[in-house]
């Protein structure tokens, strides 16, 4: 449901119309999550209908009339919601529900947000521990295939282990960030 707490993230912001939303996400965090302009309006008519948005039509004479969208004290209610609750959605492609909870976290208390960010460190960290067990699988499946083979399941293994520890790293710069705040 990510798609549509960033639509009320951005709306948190300021009303916009639809076209206005779809540039706001391709100019800002088109590289952690893409959505399509025609994704959007889908999920406008939906929070509307959900009582999070609400519409009001602007007649103009030259051009089509446009819908510009406002967030509801509902919808700020479950957009802050889902800003403190766990992150319990996955990484898919590109979209990271995480970085979009980091993105939109400025309304709230850093400590909450390094608390997050901490929570973000140990799963990392339990993660790359179970990284551990890889290079023994790939010694053991490793003789099953030619070495040309077995060198791209180390490369794409050391890839992964590579980004978990980038991931700790940038989580525990932000940390500090965030500490200078308080």
């Amino acid at each position: 449901m990510s798609l549509s707490h960033s639509i009320l993230g951005f709306l948190s912001y300021q009303s916009m119309t639809g076209y206005d939303l779809a540039k706001a996400f391709s100019s800002s965090v088109r590289f952690f999550w893409y959505a399509q302009t025609s994704q959007i309006y889908l999920e406008l008519n939906k929070l509307e209908k959900k009582e999070f948005v609400t519409c009001e039509i602007i007649i103009q004479t030259e051009k089509p009339s446009k819908k510009i969208y406002s967030i509801t004290s509902k919808g700020k209610d479950e957009f802050l919601c889902w800003l403190s609750q766990e992150n319990d959605e996955l990484s898919k492609g590109n979209k990271n529900a995480f970085l979009m909870k980091v993105f939109f976290s400025g309304c709230r208390p850093p400590k909450e947000c390094i608390h997050m960010l901490s929570d973000f460190i140990n799963d990392c960290s339990q993660y790359k521990s179970e990284m551990q067990q890889i290079p023994g699988s790939i010694g053991q499946y490793g003789n099953l295939v030619g070495s040309e083979q077995k060198l791209y399941w180390e490369l794409s293994a050391d890839f992964g282990y590579c980004y978990i520890q980038m991931c700790i790293d940038w989580a525990k710069r932000s940390i500090k960030k965030l500490e200078e705040l308080e």
